[in-house]
């Protein structure tokens, strides 16, 4: 009997575990497959404007998104994971034509065009993220949330300081 009872009791443990273990609602999903997307947008738009761009500053920034949101990926896709949320692979929509946008530019028009880009995601991406912290109810995805809006904040202060800057030598010129 007794060994019975210690067989059953990892079965028991996955039931019981699995049965508490709170799933994301419909909107976290989609809150997560957004955060996803747009976290792998980062990292390629990023990957471009460290390759192509002639700004010092516009460069670090590129590096600084690659590093700042592959870690954010790396925290987002355990929970992605764990509720069944599909994983991008490459970049669709909006940012694949921001992409290839890019990659015909060179130059100040890159770094204008890139610039604006960054400032108008992080913008709308400050905002997702504030609104979400005060929706999520899932522990695991409130901590994501919370720990990464102030990595977005950041980047939006950085970037609109490289705007204003490439803004000044502009009217310089």
């Amino acid at each position: 009997m007794k060994k019975a009872v210690l067989l059953a009791f990892p079965f028991l443990l996955a039931f019981v575990t699995g049965a508490y273990a709170q799933k994301l609602t419909t909107a976290e999903k989609t809150f997560v497959t957004k955060a996803a997307k747009g976290n792998f947008a980062e990292v390629e738009l990023g990957k471009l404007a460290s390759q192509k761009s002639h700004n010092a500053d516009v460069k670090a920034f590129g590096e600084q998104m690659v590093t700042d949101h592959s870690k954010a990926n790396d925290n987002l896709k355990p929970i992605a994971d764990s509720n069944g949320v599909q994983w991008p692979t490459k970049l669709t929509g909006e940012p694949k034509a921001l992409y290839d946008k890019l990659s015909s530019l060179s130059g100040a028009a890159f770094d204008k065009t890139y610039i604006h880009a960054m400032v108008e995601d992080h913008q709308k991406d400050a905002k997702e993220y504030e609104t979400e912290s005060g929706k999520v109810k899932d522990s695991q995805l409130k901590s994501y949330v919370d720990q990464t809006l102030p990595v977005i904040q950041q980047h939006l202060s950085h970037i609109q300081s490289i705007q204003q800057q490439s803004g000044k030598s502009s009217a310089q010129r």
